[in-house]
């Protein structure tokens, strides 16, 4: 491999690098959505637990719950249809990450 890259023309390694840098800034928007997705689903779990689990006093636990009531209440915190101080981070949800955000907590399963 090395021995390829010292015979490209200077041409070549410039056609080489923007390929490169091309095709990181392809794939950066990906990561940063996963990032995004990453960051909220870790504000929720602030509050509901890493599992769905809360342990904090006036937090339900949503673990176990099924996917349309978690997509339901969601949409209702994000409408502002219902309220809550904490759940004002709902309103910057897409719809795609109450999907994702909902397909995770209600394959949580609530401790025995």
């Amino acid at each position: 491999m090395a021995d390829a890259l010292t015979t490209l023309s200077v041409g070549q390694g410039i056609g080489l690098a923007a390929g490169v840098a091309t095709l990181a800034l392809l794939a950066a928007p990906e990561t940063a959505v996963a990032q995004a997705f990453e960051d909220k689903l870790e504000l929720c779990m602030s509050c509901h637990g890493e599992k769905g689990f809360s342990s904090v006093q006036g937090v339900p636990s949503i673990a176990g719950r099924t996917l349309n009531e978690i997509v339901h209440q969601l949409r209702l915190f994000r409408s502002g249809q219902r309220e809550h101080q904490q759940m004002v981070m709902a309103k910057r949800l897409t719809d795609q990450e109450i999907e994702q955000l909902a397909a995770y907590f209600s394959a949580k399963s609530l401790p025995r």
